[in-house]
């Protein structure tokens, strides 16, 4: 019988994995920084790290701001790409981190398209900002900011919404109310002509397409419009923004927060695993079963 070279195996599998884990990433916080229970005394420091390479970090304003690290997760790996998910952050209704002193995505034009990701646990239903992308646009979209995933206080839906680059305000709600005390993971894309949103519950095998629409600008524009970008405002985690001014904090957990340059497929998406894992998954049963003939 032919030996397997499992050394070899392994490696390709993960070159594979490497090359789709981190392709079209912008930015991307796991929170896997600090001590279950503790929250970070320090401030405007970059303490919160982006793992994309691109050096987006997050940072709380001050230490009464900052949330606490927990080990209360949504899952002990992320199934996309296998890696340690040991914790998340814990926001307490006044706690936000943002990109602090001008970070390259907070003026990026995602011309391609984007995928905006985070997967939180809600512990009181009312208007709550998981992500947002900071701004202000009187004319067409009533104060709204660029950009933002939040629970609704008036259903308890969540509601994605973003402002394109002509003015217009686009939303989609999630097919039911969000629950207490349960984890989701959303995803938001818009491929420079489609807008989607996906939610993944805790008992969910997949994501689960919420609602889909062609997006139009002012005077019925089909295409090209994408999020209207204010050059130099941030992007928030645990917060959201509403006429120029801060809002809806968060309470509860937040973790695993991506942002992509591109429309990304549900496959790709954080909390489903990426056929390359599955791979080796695969390979490892099958090393085990071979190792014990």
């Amino acid at each position: 019988m032919k030996k397997i070279n499992v050394s070899l195996i392994m490696l390709l599998a993960l070159l594979v994995i490497s090359g789709t884990a981190n392709a079209n990433t912008m930015a991307h916080w796991q929170f896997e920084e600090g001590t279950a229970g503790v929250s970070y005394g320090g401030g405007q420091d970059d303490w919160y790290q982006d793992s994309s390479g691109n050096g987006n970090h997050l940072s709380n304003w001050w230490a009464d701001s900052s949330p606490t690290a927990t080990s209360d997760t949504p899952f002990a790996n992320v199934p996309q790409t296998g890696a340690s998910n040991n914790l998340a952050l814990h926001f307490d209704g006044g706690d936000d981190l943002y990109t602090h002193g001008g970070k390259m995505i907070d003026s990026y034009s995602f011309n391609s398209g984007w995928t905006i990701e985070a997967s939180f646990k809600a512990d009181v239903i009312g208007w709550s900002g998981i992500i947002g992308k900071d701004g202000f646009n009187p004319d067409n979209a009533w104060g709204a900011p660029q950009f933002s995933m939040k629970i609704r206080g008036s259903d308890g839906k969540l509601e994605t919404f973003f402002v394109d680059d002509t003015g217009r305000f686009h939303s989609i709600l999630s097919q039911n109310a969000i629950n207490t005390a349960q984890w989701y993971s959303v995803a938001a894309t818009y491929d420079n002509s489609e807008f989607k949103v996906y939610i993944k519950g805790e008992n969910d095998a997949d994501y689960i397409l919420q609602e889909s629409f062609f997006v139009v600008g002012l005077n019925d524009e089909p295409t090209g419009v994408n999020l209207n970008l204010e050059p130099g405002r941030v992007w928030t985690v645990g917060r959201g923004m509403w006429n120029n001014n801060v809002a809806d904090f968060f309470t509860g957990a937040i973790d695993e927060v991506r942002i992509s340059d591109t429309a990304l497929a549900p496959n790709q998406f954080t909390a489903i695993p990426e056929p390359a894992t599955m791979i080796i998954l695969g390979l490892g049963s099958m090393i085990a079963m071979r190792r014990k003939n």
